[in-house]
């Protein structure tokens, strides 16, 4: 089998396959109140994700993560799902706010989308709806309960914000210990809308750690040598990650590129050109795959002006 193998060793393996940059809800860190989305006539169609997948297959792709966006909110969801679950992928992600997800829960299972990443910053309802300018807290702890319960595999992903979510650390530590579901604390990214609070807002997951140290004993948990977050169990039985790229980034091992609903192909989330394969043939697709490899930077560029919704989370 071919592989996509960079100029520094790194292979491309996974794949975050962004459906939509609309959203329904409009968490500050990640795009304004305002936003204009794109026209819905320049996303790639469910075949032409059909087509590239099938590619990137071909070269050595093992993981796919549905992203948004709300990736849920695509009209085609279940038309584009039902055309890549039958390629040759090993694992199949969603990352979700989860507040459409009791409506595909079938669809999900039907089309091996096993894994879930739940984006959820405040277990408090006043708070939740400040952060997210939306009042659905309680539709997403049911749905969340309720895919636990069918078996989905689940991880909790919480922007860490001083003054905003941090005073609820030991909150979503205790609902880990209740539910068995795995918190992952991710630091507060210099990316589009959010560059403006960030130097604010931001807390190194070295300061979580500090934090949760003064009740908790903290074990660590090996985990795949590209993954991108770094992870412990605590003497309560929770279950907790960080996802520290701005304070310890992980590039070196790093072994994902970015597909965008519009069809821009992109080595980093933090870089902003990518590459167009929107309406290319095979020959110029797989042209395009080997230019990408040599574009993915080797250490963190400081930030981005995309805004995060338009690439995917």
């Amino acid at each position: 089998m071919k592989s996509l193998i960079d100029p520094h060793g790194r292979r491309v393996r996974k794949l975050r396959l962004s459906f939509t940059d609309k959203c329904n809800l409009r968490c500050h860190y990640c795009m304004p109140v305002d936003s204009i989305f794109m026209d819905e006539k320049s996303f790639l169609s469910p075949l032409e994700y059909e087509e590239i997948v099938t590619d990137l297959c071909s070269f050595g792709l093992e993981e796919i993560r549905i992203t948004g966006g709300e990736p849920l909110m695509r009209r085609s969801f279940k038309e584009i799902i039902e055309r890549i679950s039958p390629l040759p992928i090993k694992k199949i992600g969603l990352t979700t706010n989860a507040i459409l997800l009791d409506r595909y829960f079938d669809i999900l299972l039907e089309n091996r989308v096993q894994y879930l990443n739940i984006s959820l910053d405040s277990l408090d309802q006043d708070n939740f709806k400040k952060i997210t300018y939306g009042n659905h807290l309680s539709r997403v702890l049911e749905n969340i309960e309720t895919a636990r319960l069918k078996g989905f595999e689940i991880k909790i992903n919480v922007v860490a914000m001083k003054g905003v979510n941090d005073h609820e650390i030991f909150d979503f530590i205790n609902y880990s210990a209740k539910t068995g579901i795995e918190i992952r604390f991710l630091e507060f990214m210099r990316i589009g809308f959010a560059c403006e609070n960030q130097n604010d807002q931001f807390i190194s997951a070295t300061d979580l750690i500090e934090i949760i140290k003064t009740k908790y004993e903290l074990k660590r948990v090996t985990k795949e040598y590209d993954s991108t977050s770094f992870n412990y169990l605590l003497d309560n039985g929770a279950q907790i990650g960080f996802i520290a790229s701005e304070s310890m980034p992980f590039c070196g091992n790093c072994s994902r590129w970015r597909l965008s609903a519009d069809g821009q192909l992109k080595a980093c989330l933090l870089k902003e050109g990518g590459l167009q394969i929107k309406d290319k043939s095979i020959s110029e697709r797989e042209e395009i795959y080997h230019t990408l490899l040599g574009m993915k930077p080797i250490s963190r560029p400081k930030e981005v002006g995309h805004q995060m919704n338009a690439i995917g989370g």
